[in-house]
């Protein structure tokens, strides 16, 4: 999984952050065109001033289309250099102007292209792919009822978010799907018996109770109120196999 997010963050930096600047084209004396850049096309409408983004190369042929057709079109090489050197992220600004009768590419001025939109796209993509890659995987381990083991608690669960988990729980109306849904939360979230209680309440039958009970002994974070469980049981035999299952859990862990 690691190798994996790994190639999502070259394969997101080098499509965002790879060399590439911005061309800014205005005419002097202000009549809308259409821009087109190495042949495609940048505006859909006529306009005096056109930005023309992620351009890869040093250079680019240029040609611009005026709106009035009493006017000739034009082209020109426009270069993308800093002191004769490649460059990346800049933003340059050329003006089409007329010098001694005849159209002219005349350069104004290199500003910076403010990189920080890019890089929060690319920590968004790295995000959006590693929760993809961990709910692949949950979906694989929950199937195969391969669950977490357990492990100190540092924060329980909010009231709120199990709700919308038990919520979910009870739209799957197959028990055994439901019951493997109920250890996936109780085996990936810190709860406590109360909680534990209301997953249980969940269910409509002792022995699904039972097994949830059993399983979430080494989960929930107050295991000394774990015989409160009880009350969720309302026939003799789950309940009697519920205190066989404490007192043999207890009885080991006083006598290891």
């Amino acid at each position: 999984m690691f190798i994996r997010i790994c190639l999502v963050i070259g394969f997101c930096v080098s499509g965002l952050l790879k060399a590439q600047n911005n061309l800014i084209l205005l005419t002097e004396t202000g009549d809308s065109f259409w821009l087109y850049v190495n042949e495609q096309k940048i505006n859909d409408s006529a306009q005096s001033i056109v930005k023309a983004t992620k351009i890869w190369d040093d250079s680019c042929i240029i040609k611009v289309v005026y709106a009035d057709k009493k006017l000739t079109d034009f082209s020109a090489t426009a270069y993308f250099l800093q002191n004769n050197k490649s460059c990346k992220n800049l933003e340059f600004t050329y003006s089409v102007e007329k010098i001694k009768g005849k159209n002219e590419l005349i350069y104004v001025s290199t500003n910076l292209i403010d990189t920080s939109n890019l890089l929060k796209q690319v920590a968004a993509r790295v995000r959006d792919f590693a929760f993809l890659l961990k709910k692949e995987q949950d979906a694989k381990n929950k199937s195969a009822e391969n669950y977490p083991a357990p492990t100190p608690c540092a924060k329980n669960i909010s009231d709120s978010l199990l709700d919308v988990q038990i919520t979910q729980l009870k739209s799957n109306h197959i028990e055994r799907y439901r019951i493997k849904d109920a250890q996936w939360v109780i085996s990936n979230n810190c709860l406590s018996v109360v909680q534990t209680e209301k997953i249980l309440a969940a269910f409509d039958y002792d022995d699904a109770k039972l097994i949830l009970a059993k399983f979430g002994y080494d989960y929930i974070s107050d295991k000394e109120n774990f015989m409160n469980l009880l009350n969720s049981l309302t026939h003799k035999t789950e309940r009697e196999q519920f205190k066989t299952f404490y007192s043999d859990k207890t009885t080991k862990k006083n006598n290891p």
